[in-house]
């Protein structure tokens, strides 16, 4: 008699830990929220920091051009470059400026757009040499 007294004990702490367990585990479930806002895509996006570093690259390129051929140089050498980085990592990059004729001092607008299936980035800008 003593062996089934004890059986049944066990049986119910076993069942009892369970419902506990389960209980506290659906608490849980019901207390935390529904959904939390994933920031971490924004954060791991390239696209904001491959813009920035182009156009910080680009008015360092024009500010440290010692003459105005070698700015033109500089500068188209700089778009080659840019272009064919962003077609590595399968971004669209837009670099534009025109045309301009060298003087003592130069003022030259530049439009960048970088584009990728997440976002679009845009920016216009001068800068002027030297």
């Amino acid at each position: 008699m003593r062996n089934s007294s004890n059986y049944r004990k066990a049986q119910f702490f076993i069942l009892s830990a369970f419902t506990i367990v389960t209980i506290l585990f659906f608490v849980s479930k019901w207390i935390q929220p529904a959904a939390i806002i994933d920031t971490s895509k924004i954060a791991l996006a390239e696209e904001p920091f491959v813009f920035n570093n182009i156009k910080e690259k680009a008015i360092e390129t024009i500010k440290s051009s010692k003459s105005c051929e070698e700015l033109k140089y500089n500068l188209e050498e700089y778009k080659i470059f840019a272009l064919k980085f962003a077609i590595e990592r399968k971004l669209n990059l837009e670099f534009n400026y025109p045309d301009f004729a060298c003087a003592a001092s130069v003022t030259i607008p530049i439009t960048i757009k970088l584009s990728s299936p997440d976002m679009q980035i845009n920016s216009s800008f001068t800068v002027t040499w030297p």
